[in-house]
């Protein structure tokens, strides 16, 4: 132990210390259910894919609906929610194209960080439909409702 260390340490009785481990303890548990919530073991996996199966016979090839998919998403994951582009998208796709979308969307959690230059993330892997539920509300939420009515996804 260095000669700073030691001094640092004078004074600090067994006692002191061994209220803290309670806490350590409870951080690390806490830290550990989260990792496996947010994504397993592996790490943390922000997209994954849902339960959506893409339909066959599309009109376009797969990619264009992965696109799509991926619109959705960065018009709901930064702060605000960008509803022209989120609207634009998916206005005039037919119901087996906005399942196409879906499955393409599969889940996904927030891209925003707690912790930068990390994968962890705030918030758990969703759904199309449930991140039009937690950026939508009121009209645009019915509106988004009424394009997506033909599909039986929301």
């Amino acid at each position: 132990m260095t000669r700073y260390a030691s001094k640092a340490l004078a004074g600090v009785g067994t006692a002191e210390v061994m209220v803290f481990l309670p806490w350590i303890a409870g951080g690390i548990l806490v830290f550990l259910a989260y990792r496996k919530l947010a994504g397993g073991e592996a790490g943390f996996d922000l997209t994954g894919g849902g339960n959506v199966t893409l339909p066959t016979g599309l009109p376009y090839p797969e990619y264009v609906y992965a696109e799509i998919a991926d619109r959705e998403f960065n018009a709901m994951n930064a702060y605000g929610t960008d509803t022209e582009s989120l609207f634009s998208a998916v206005e005039g796709l037919t119901p087996k194209e906005l399942i196409a979308v879906a499955s393409k969307f599969g889940k996904r959690a927030s891209t925003i960080s707690l912790f930068p230059g990390t994968q962890q993330s705030i918030s758990f892997p969703r759904s199309i439909t449930e991140w039009y539920d937690s950026e939508l509300s009121g009209a645009d939420r019915t509106r988004m409702k009424a394009i997506w009515a033909g599909t039986g996804l929301y």
